[in-house]
């Protein structure tokens, strides 16, 4: 209840339902407490075990990188990816042939050069996204500003054919490392690995640091990159004719991935239409910057993978901003994380285990306690 309606609300339809009035009833400050002590067991449960499963596999539970001297398993640094046949191949230059075919311009892409994924089913995709909601300070004098500073919980979504899991933390680097802890539980580090997230450089530079050891590859996703062009053209080009015709040519040509094509479309645009040469460098030095996370939408679309970080923001939705972000609403990293991670345990399908057993499925399916699993 708490995890969906306020404290206020909760606690009373908990003291309707126990048919508890005046001294006899809950107090809403009991019922916080008692959820920041489970959400804060939840959380101490998952670092714990997060921790032994990295220690376990040669990983240092602090940092989330290789211990120094030690040698991974093959099982862990390297997917056991089936390689693209000469059938697999055809049938990517034909998709790209057809798209071609209805276009003005050409996609600069061959069956070889594409980052395609073998088998999609034996892939493992990630997505990866922060959320933040107002920061309650403890106390504020009366001369004090108010602090506009946000609790940042990050978000992430797994999918491995059709099971899932939600995990979350507060904090980057901390969620990143049950993210890893997770995918060695489930030996899911001998798959591919696809990363999806908006752009944002600290998620990158984080997957770049714990993922060091492991291929992987790193898409924009489509939303993001379209909703970033509307907001830069917006500020760059003159009159909204001109700037809606220059963003559906741009959009279409990056549809196709093609960033250095999209990069000289911008150059050569007629200076007498630019309405600030500032933001349109900016809008050419974002394409150059994530250049590597861009690719060939439109192939992706056609052979029906993935293009969008949409799970994770859906699970954003769930596992914070419909509790955590009402207006006025602010919090305590402390509150926060907490009511986050009862949610996640609901979320994931494992709150029998946890509430009867204080235990925590780690498993992909969400069956097993991780305990018992380990």
């Amino acid at each position: 209840m708490c995890t969906n309606l306020s404290y206020r609300k909760s606690v009373e339809m908990i003291n309707l339902f126990l048919h508890r009035e005046d001294e006899d009833t809950i107090k809403l400050r009991t019922l916080s407490d008692s959820m920041n002590r489970i959400g804060n067991k939840i959380s101490c449960k998952l670092e714990e075990t997060s921790g032994r499963i990295l220690k376990m596999n040669g990983f240092n539970k602090e940092t989330g990188l290789p211990e120094k001297n030690i040698i991974l398993s093959e099982n862990i640094t390297t997917p056991n990816a089936p390689a693209k046949d000469s059938t697999d191949e055809k049938h990517i230059q034909n998709v790209i042939d057809n798209i071609n075919d209805g276009r003005e311009e050409e996609i600069p892409f061959n069956a070889n050069e594409l980052e395609i994924e073998a088998n999609p089913a034996d892939c493992v995709y990630i997505s990866i996204d922060d959320i933040g909601v107002k920061h309650q300070k403890a106390s504020r004098s009366q001369e004090e500003t108010k602090d506009s500073k946000y609790i940042e919980n990050t978000v992430v979504h797994i999918q491995y054919g059709s099971a899932s899991y939600a995990l979350t933390s507060v904090g980057m680097r901390e969620t990143i490392k049950l993210l890893l802890s997770f995918l060695l539980f489930n030996n899911l580090l001998n798959k591919e690995l696809i990363f999806f997230t908006d752009g944002a450089k600290n998620i990158k530079s984080h997957i770049e640091s714990i993922f060091s050891f492991h291929p992987y590859t790193v898409i924009l996703d489509w939303f993001h990159l379209k909703k970033k062009c509307q907001e830069l053209l917006s500020m760059s080009i003159k009159g909204k004719e001109s700037r809606n015709e220059v963003l559906e040519k741009l959009l279409r040509i990056l549809w196709a991935g093609d960033v250095d094509g999209a990069v000289k479309y911008l150059r050569n645009f007629p200076s007498a239409k630019i309405k600030n040469e500032k933001w349109l460098e900016e809008q050419t030095g974002y394409l150059e910057r994530k250049k590597e996370m861009i690719k060939c939408y439109a192939v992706r679309a056609k052979l029906g993978l993935r293009n969008s970080s949409n799970p994770v923001e859906k699970e954003n939705d769930i596992l914070v901003a419909q509790r955590q972000k009402h207006n006025g609403m602010s919090w305590s990293k402390n509150g926060s994380d907490s009511l986050t991670a009862i949610k996640m345990v609901f979320q994931n399908g494992y709150e029998d285990i946890w509430f009867r057993q204080e235990q925590i499925s780690f498993t992909i399916s969400g069956s097993k306690p991780l305990d018992l699993c380990a």
